[in-house]
């Protein structure tokens, strides 16, 4: 029965296009958003009024996933299906660079607005990223302001490293053992910071496991973690209660949100943190 309403819905946008937002022509910023994308989620919840949130992911109700998962009670939460959006008709959906394909299709098929957004992959992709979403749903001043915040941490971060040279031994860990290599914002924002990223040592790129036997013998004099490992169960948080880290005084670092996720939103809190180390 859902499906057949759902495709009677469709013959009826066809028939009446007037409700198309290609056919809109008021200069208003969009009423009615919706997301099929979780980092997505995470900025319009920060950079756009609540009253034109229409519609976020289900993954960002669920904390294992979602540092704001306290934050979406009360918006309509889809499941990246086209059907979930067509009878709610926003005037905007916004999507990633991946996912969500088929939905993606059919909604532009129908003549919504659909805006894909690929995700920042550098520290110098953020501003870019945010100022562009921001220009999308009609929050510039907003995002203009959280790009500024986030490129003068960035800056603090700079003078601070040259003021003080020295070094820290780190690992960036996460769950199932896997280490931050090269070629990861991750990384940047590590020797920005001014830690020295033991992964380099052993010529690894982007996520790889590591051992543990590897990890301890590596001697770190710090490993940085998310919340979100030290929560869940998971290899990462098991080696962390390791004797031997303990033993050579090893200082963990957690961080207060997911970056490897959702870079853009979080990326301020985790600056603030690594530079108070």
């Amino acid at each position: 029965m859902c499906r057949l309403i759902f495709f009677v819905i469709i013959i009826l946008m066809q028939c009446f296009p007037v409700i198309c937002y290609a056919e809109a022509t008021s200069i208003k910023p969009p009423q009615k958003i919706a997301s099929l994308n979780l980092c997505l989620d995470a900025l319009l919840l920060k950079l756009v009024e609540r009253n034109r949130i229409d519609s976020l992911t289900y993954l960002s109700a669920n904390p294992q996933f979602s540092p704001f998962a306290d934050q979406v009670k009360g918006i309509y939460l889809n499941n990246g299906l086209a059907e979930d959006l067509v009878p709610r008709n926003p005037d905007l959906i916004l999507a990633g660079d991946f996912g969500a394909g088929e939905a993606v299709t059919l909604l532009k098929q129908l003549g919504f607005r659909v805006e894909r957004l690929p995700l920042p992959r550098s520290m110098s992709d953020l501003g870019i990223h945010i100022r562009r979403f921001g220009k999308i749903v009609g929050s510039e001043v907003a995002a203009e302001t959280m790009a500024n915040n986030i490129e003068q941490q960035l800056i603090l971060l700079d003078e601070r490293r040259k003021q003080h040279p020295q070094t820290l031994t780190a690992f960036w860990y996460s769950s199932n053992g896997v280490v931050v290599g090269g070629d990861t914002m991750e990384n940047e924002l590590m020797q920005r910071a001014g830690f020295h990223n033991l992964a380099l040592d052993k010529h690894l790129s982007g996520f790889a496991q590591l051992d543990l036997e590897e990890l301890i013998l590596a001697q770190p004099q710090v490993i940085i973690v998310e919340s979100a490992d030290t929560d869940a169960f998971s290899l990462a948080s098991e080696y962390l209660q390791h004797p031997v880290l303990r033993k050579n005084n090893t200082r963990i670092i957690t961080l207060p949100a997911t970056l490897s996720v959702c870079s853009a939103p979080v990326v301020a809190d985790v600056i603030k943190t690594l530079s108070m180390q």
